[in-house]
């Protein structure tokens, strides 16, 4: 093989431009953007899976059917590792303000809530339209006649304007549903309240804060908790798994960067495997509550310190792993708004429950096509929401009078 396309696992060296306290997807950490592309896959393939194809204990079993459906059962699971990350992001960013001293709740919020919402109020109204055009155009179809059936949707379908409101406001699934089918948006909610929840409890402990800032964070810590309640709060520490790599994420890059290439590439490869297995035995096994998602927080932060600093590849390699990161940048918006379409996509080819696909090869592959139009609907989202994050940011900032400052 030339050289140039030689695959090296080894760190970036003095070239590689980290932003640790960049809390949109950067395009520095390729790796950690191919990771977090991969969870919202793993998560999307679920529910074609679970709409779409008939249930395990009903399909035929053949070679290779276990893995197909293991595979495609691990969504809940595939958001704690985007917990983990999160925290790695934005925790690692409220850290390094936090140490800098330019830490302010004005600024963090704003950076948070145009981040959460340039992609969430969008979404909200697609759910609406869809669904409704769904209702409408195939009403006798299952997953809107008799919803219950399917696992993966809301208990409760409400499209309300308290329901809206509330989604809008990071209660969804605490104190009200989910927006219509719209079931992954759970999981922002639980987002949300850790962004404020973090920097809130740093706030009693930091040295050199203000009196103000400690009881502002103190008042904020106490009222959010009691709004999120013991559900989300269980759900934390996974978050803060994240929060603890980026902490010590300086000491963490100097031990890994004094390792041979041949010996970290074996470690992140058992990280990434690792991870994996966690995630099955979470699913597979029936343990204590919040017990498997804390097991999968832990594998995901040891993984998360094998890549801490990108994957040095260059090359061909190198392009192709810079194209796959770039998926990356519309992950939020595919997380966001696929289950309203994948709702809609399957009234109109599998209506009734009981007549779900058998998960075959030529199924599997008409299966890969519907994710692939998702992927395009949300990479065309995305440019219009997700992908003017930073353009936003700055007009906000613009119009308020702040200098431009760096965002978390």
């Amino acid at each position: 093989m030339p050289n140039a396309a030689r695959i090296n696992l080894s760190v970036r060296g003095k070239g590689e431009a980290a932003r640790s306290d960049d809390a949109t997807v950067s395009s520095d950490n390729r790796a950690l953007n191919v990771i977090r592309s991969a969870a919202a896959l793993l998560v999307v393939l679920g529910h074609v899976r679970i709409l779409f194809f008939e249930d395990y204990s009903n399909a035929s079993h053949y070679s290779g059917s276990a893995l197909l459906y293991s595979v495609t059962s691990l969504g809940s699971e595939a958001v704690i590792v985007f917990f983990v990350l999160s925290g790695y992001w934005v925790g690692g960013g409220a850290l390094s303000r936090l140490r800098r001293g330019t830490f302010t709740w004005r600024s963090y919020s704003m950076g948070r809530l145009t981040r959460l919402w340039l992609v969430l109020v969008p979404a909200l109204v697609l759910t609406l339209i869809v669904d409704q055009a769904g209702r409408i155009s195939f009403s006798g179809s299952d997953i809107y006649a008799k919803t219950s059936l399917y696992a993966g949707v809301p208990s409760t379908i409400s499209y309300s304007p308290a329901t809206f409101l509330g989604n809008l406001l990071f209660v969804q699934s605490i104190h009200v549903s989910e927006y219509g089918l719209n079931k992954p948006l759970w999981s922002l909610a639980y987002e949300f309240w850790y962004y404020l929840l973090f920097p809130a409890a740093l706030m009693l402990v930091w040295k050199g804060i203000s009196m103000w800032l400690r009881v502002a964070g103190g008042a904020v810590l106490v009222l959010g908790a009691a709004i999120a309640g013991p559900t989300v709060l269980l759900l934390f520490p996974a978050w803060l798994v994240g929060a603890v790599v980026a902490a010590y994420k300086q000491p963490i890059a100097r031990v890994i960067m004094g390792l041979r290439p041949g010996t970290l590439g074996t470690l992140r490869c058992i990280g990434a495997l690792g991870t994996l297995a966690a995630m099955v035995f979470a699913h597979e096994v029936v343990l204590p509550s919040r017990l498997g998602a804390w097991i999968i927080s832990l594998a995901a932060g040891c993984m998360l310190c094998f890549f801490v600093s990108d994957v040095a590849w260059r090359g061909r390699p190198g392009r192709v792993l810079s194209a796959i990161s770039s998926t990356a940048h519309f992950s939020y918006s595919l997380y966001a708004i696929h289950m309203p379409i994948v709702a809609i996509l399957a009234a109109a080819f599998v209506p009734e429950f009981s007549r779900r696909w058998p998960l075959d090869v030529w199924h599997a592959g008409i299966a890969l096509g519907i994710v692939a139009v998702l992927a395009a609907i949300s990479f065309t989202f995305a440019r219009f929401t997700e992908q003017r994050t930073d353009a936003v940011r700055t007009w906000i900032r613009v119009r308020t009078g702040k200098r431009r400052t760096t965002s978390i």
